[in-house]
């Protein structure tokens, strides 16, 4: 987590807010430039699409002798390119590891104490995880309200030593759906 925790996150965030609503917006992106915990899988394409055309263009210009026309039609197709950027909020990533040990013990006939403290322990890690993800601004409140319901619900239907499967299909769901609705959009 970020040195200093939620509570850390949240002060430089406010403080982030009041640089913006001053208009000192280069103190803020200095203070923002540090608040993420994320992967970014960066992939390039070469868009094929596109090289029929030049290729035919490029074989015109030869055939018309100028082949550094050529030359420089071919270069410019090989050199575009088209970068896809893939950001993995690595806190949603720990919440996910979270709940597949609760899930695990959720699903288990005849929990022990030790069990259901794991259990417990695996819920809270999920929802703090869950938090830190929020602050960090990987998501709006309305984004994350969805599922902490969901860890409730699972919360109230594992008490009571109560065990069960499918319990965790909605907020595997909901996450996936979160982390693909997330990504940036291509401008």
């Amino acid at each position: 987590m970020y040195k200093g925790g939620l509570d850390a996150v949240e002060k430089v965030r406010q403080q982030a807010e009041d640089f913006i609503a001053d208009g000192r917006l280069q103190e803020a992106r200095r203070l923002l430039k540090n608040l993420g915990s994320e992967t970014v899988i960066s992939v390039t394409n070469i868009p094929l699409a596109t090289y029929p055309d030049a290729i035919k263009s490029a074989v015109k210009l030869i055939d018309q002798n100028k082949k550094d026309e050529a030359k420089r039609v071919l270069q410019t197709a090989l050199n575009t390119q088209v970068v896809t950027d893939t950001v993995i909020p690595l806190p949603v990533v720990k919440a996910q590891e979270a709940l597949k040990s609760a899930e695990s013990l959720a699903e288990k006939k005849n929990r022990t104490k030790d069990d259901n403290d794991r259990l417990k322990a695996s819920m809270d890690q999920a929802r703090e995880h869950l938090e830190f993800a929020q602050a960090l601004g990987y998501g709006t409140k309305k984004d994350f309200e969805k599922m902490y319901a969901q860890l409730n619900e699972i919360r109230d239907k594992t008490a009571d030593n109560k065990f069960g499967t499918g319990w965790f299909a909605k907020i595997k769901a909901s996450i996936e759906d979160f982390l693909k609705s997330s990504q940036p959009k291509n401008s």
